[in-house]
């Protein structure tokens, strides 16, 4: 308890997973919180003193199991083992903390997503400066950022990049959490594990010294981030808590890469939620998001490099156009494309299993995955260097890799056997005639055995003892067992070792002396395969960024064919990149809506965009019309095409975006004493306050949690405000109930008036999906609750209870409006036409309307639009 009470002390925020022969044992406090969380039995030690100390355990070998669990609970837990052998040891065996896991601290494939990096990020200020960095201990993925603080403060842009990387654990200084100053960082995090660390951990001399020392090298200026001070102290704190958690090396984390917050699209994690791109708002899993309908990788390694794609969009035109150069032409190969992939299904995950293997926690089976990974390249590369994009062939001293990574699969091939075992200590991990000294003691020990069970047979014949067996244990080793009844007709030499109920056991010389050089020959094969495993794995650990690098290009093979085999399955066209800020998106689609629609066929819609005369979009209808689709499809196809992705749409012309906001719908935040309003509030004022000319907004109605003339004037005020920005404006795609905002397309000039279109039909109402010009002084309200099964006698009610309002209104005298009034907006019949266009107006007039079928309609709709594509040049044509 002495030795178990001066380890718990250096581990006092964890819990102490104490290594007592095949258990963990785990005491006082740590016993009852434990207990609690893994629901086994919570006994006690001396429990017949006056006071027993709690205990309990599990076994080791079901460790992990029990870890993972922990761990998901908000706990960390070190790991002390037995560091010496208990049959040598003279007195108490030493035990040490070999590892102390923690969110951010996992090697284990087992407790890992493989599809999702797993990142510890680090967050602090210096100076004048604010720093992040985040590292993923089981792939050596280490990068940094930082950025000039406000008015004192971590800056709103920084804490975005923060909750983008999603990390599971978030080291902190420990002013943090005493400061209340500073609480407005912690309160972003309160769903992680937030581990708090001492000023020193963060400081910049500290920080660069231990950077140094760890990569080598007498500064950082060769890895480009010499001048980030507040960076280099992030992550010299990630380091710094690497080293203490992990007790060993970390060769694999052998680079920093500094980055840039502007060289990405910026998509901040409340935009990220409602475009649904990671997760389901209502499931919470993948299903029915961006994520889902992208992602065709084969490999995890390619998982996670789409995912991070797909957060971190390009701004570079250049980088962007190789990615769709790389895409369109894995698309237009079908047939080779599958056969690469299909190569790519059997290369395990090279980026853990080199972190693994580095690390020391690599077995021989390990070492067979990466072998056959390994010697898959060749056959890869000789079917990629068909391409010519140089993302598909990795050019740029890949041969070289490529040679070095094959050569080293030799060594494994020739060094381990294909059905070694799990376990390190037992033998059975080298390949017969890789060493002539263990060749020798295979020998000794299987000839041993063989004599061993032949001398059973020849004992049983010269003495006739008709049960007479040699056997084994590890407490007599071997020895000769004859029945009870027989026992005293052994010959003279046998000596007598153990008597049972029914049988006597026996021992010879001989025996003996057979049995010493069969049980040696066992233990020194057993040590001297470890020995020849881990000179194996050295090797393997000297290639170790080799291999890095090559699972670097395989991730980024896998992820071009998955967005290139989904855009075949899809029906995607390339996006064509322009400098001249317009996005037009003709019969543009929701990627993830078009392959879920259940019950009728999806309705395309074109937008246009410029910063000239269509700039904000005021989108009206009713609920269920479509106008939620329609924002968040542009949103969508703007950031699929930054990422390298073709795009659901006919065709797409798209000028790049700094940043993608959002503000769709909204729920209240009770734990924070925030309302539904507060909340909508807070997401418009962060749009407003760093909304750029080069930014998207998408708005999906403003002000509808207060009084109707309250959220009125605000919404009319943001969009006002979106349009005036800088004296440029922002692109902004604007849904609302609010029909009043229509009045804005007569009083500023880039101001457009758009509505999702209806049919009405006996009181009934017919969405008919499509985005047409003009605005819209209905709701339609009423019928889309009949639509939901509200009660007839409400729906009868409400009808007048809304025909006195409406007439009660009209005979207010309204206040003036900011802007002079545009003549009334009204509904605009999807079969009306205003371009005066003979030959489409003579279609409309000669259709017998008032007979067709929604269907049919539709039908008709889409000759309309195909006729109009063919007059009309792609500007105009989404004006009309």
């Amino acid at each position: 308890m002495e030795q178990y009470l001066s380890i718990k002390e250096k581990y006092n925020d964890a819990i102490l997973f104490y290594r007592m022969g095949d258990f963990y044992e785990m005491f006082y406090g740590d016993a009852q919180r434990a207990a609690a969380v893994l629901e086994i039995a919570l006994t006690s030690r001396n429990k017949h003193q006056e006071n027993p100390i709690p205990m309990c355990g599990i076994p080791w070998k079901a460790a992990d199991a029990y870890i993972a669990k922990l761990i998901e609970n908000g706990c960390k837990v070190a790991v002390c083992e037995q560091v010496e052998d208990p049959g040598s040891a003279k007195g108490l065996v030493k035990r040490e903390v070999v590892r102390v896991v923690t969110p951010g601290m996992i090697l284990n494939e087992e407790l890992l997503d493989k599809t999702a990096n797993n990142f510890l990020l680090a967050l602090c200020m210096e100076k004048n400066r604010a720093g992040l960095a985040f590292l993923d201990i089981s792939t050596g993925m280490f990068a940094t950022t930082e950025t000039a603080t406000r008015n004192g403060r971590i800056p709103a842009a920084l804490i975005d990049e923060a909750l983008r990387v999603d990390a599971s654990e978030v080291l902190l200084p420990s002013f943090f959490e005493k400061d209340p100053g500073y609480h407005y960082v912690t309160k972003f995090f309160q769903d992680r594990q937030i581990t708090y660390l001492e000023k020193n951990a963060f400081s910049f001399s500290h920080s660069k010294q231990r950077l140094t020392e760890k990569f080598k090298t007498r500064s950082l200026e060769g890895f480009g981030c010499g001048d980030l001070s507040a960076g280099i102290c992030a992550a010299g704190a990630a380091v710094w808590y690497v080293e203490e958690t992990q007790l060993q090396a970390t060769d694999h984390i052998s680079t920093l890469k500094p980055y840039d917050l502007n060289a990405y699209l910026t998509i901040d994690d409340k935009s990220c939620r409602n475009l649904e791109l990671l997760k389901n708002l209502q499931s919470g899993d993948r299903k029915g998001t961006l994520l889902a309908v992208l992602d065709k990788t084969v490999t995890a390694m390619g998982g996670r490099l789409l995912k991070h794609w797909l957060r971190y969009p390009l701004v570079d035109q250049t980088r962007i156009e190789n990615r769709l150069e790389a895409v369109e032409e894995a698309k237009d190969s079908p047939s080779l494309r599958s056969t690469i992939q299909t190569h790519l299904k059997s290369v395990y995950d090279l980026e853990r299993l080199g972190s693994r293997i580095s690390m020391g926690h690599g077995n021989a089976r390990d070492l067979i995955s990466l072998k056959t990974s390994l010697f898959k390249l060749p056959e890869l590369f000789e079917l990629l260097d068909r391409y010519q994009s140089n993302l598909l062939k990795g050019s740029g001293g890949r041969e070289e890799i490529q040679q070095e990574l094959v050569d080293l699969a030799g060594v494994i091939e020739q060094g381990i056997r294909e059905d070694a075992p799990p376990a390190l200590a037992e033998g059975g991990l080298i390949n017969d005639g890789y060493s002539d000294e263990l060749d020798e003691l295979l020998e000794i020990a299987r000839n041993g055995k063989e004599w061993i069970a032949k001398a059973g047979v020849k004992e049983k014949e010269e003495t006739g003892l008709s049960s007479l067996k040699i056997k084994f244990n590890k407490v007599f080793g071997y020895f000769i067992e004859v029945s009870k009844a027989q026992s005293k007709s052994v010959p003279s030499h046998y000596i007598r070792k153990q008597t049972l109920v029914n049988a006597e056991r026996f021992i010879t010389e001989e025996l003996k002396e057979v049995e010493s050089k069969v049980l040696n020959a066992h233990d020194k094969r057993a040590a001297l395969e470890y020995q020849l495993f881990c000179q194996v794995r050295d090797r393997v650990v000297e290639k170790t960024r080799a291999i890095l690098d090559m699972a670097a290009i395989l991730a980024r093979v896998d992820v071009l064919l998955s967005l290139a085999r989904a855009a075949d399955e899809n029906n995607y066209a390339r996006p064509a990149i322009n400098d001249d800020e317009i996005t037009a998106i003709d019969e543009g689609r929701h990627p993830v809506v078009e392959t879920m629609i259940q019950g009728e066929r999806y309705v395309p819609n074109s937008i246009f965009l410029d910063n000239e005369t269509s700039q904000v979009l005021i989108i009206t209808g009713p609920n269920m019309a479509g106008k939620s689709t329609v924002l968040r499809q542009v949103a969508l196809t703007v950031l699929m095409a930054q990422m390298g992705s073709f795009v659901p749409a006919q065709a797409a012309t798209l000028g790049i975006m700094d940043r993608i906001f959002t503000r769709v719908g909204a729920l209240d935040n009770l734990s924070q004493g925030q309302s539904t309003f507060m909340v909508e509030m807070e997401e418009t004022a962060n749009i407003v306050n760093n909304a750029t000319s080069s930014s998207l907004v998408i708005l999906d109605e403003i002000g509808r949690g207060t009084s109707t003339y309250d959220g009125m004037s605000i919404a009319r005020a943001v969009a006002r405000h979106l349009h005036d920005l800088d004296g440029k404006g922002v692109k902004t795609l604007f849904a609302t109930h609010y029909h009043e905002l229509t009045t804005l397309e007569a009083a500023l000039p880039r101001v457009k008036n758009f509505n999702i279109a209806v049919k009405e039909f006996k009181d009934n109402i017919i969405f008919l999906r499509k985005l047409v010009k003009g605005g819209t002084n209905k709701s339609y309200g009423i019928q889309v609750a009949r639509l939901a099964g509200v009660p007839d006698e409400i729906i009868a009610h409400a009808k007048e209870v809304l025909a006195s309002a409406e007439n009660s209104r009209g005979n207010e005298k309204s206040p003036a409006p900011e802007e002079p009034a545009n003549r009334e907006s009204e509904q605009m019949d999807l079969f009306h036409t205003t371009d005066h266009h003979e030959k489409i107006s003579a279609r409309i007039r000669e259709a017998d309307i008032s007979s067709m079928t929604p269907v049919e309609a539709l039908n008709l709709l889409d000759e309309l639009q195909k006729e109009i594509n063919s007059s009309f040049p792609l500007k105009e044509r989404a004006e009309k």
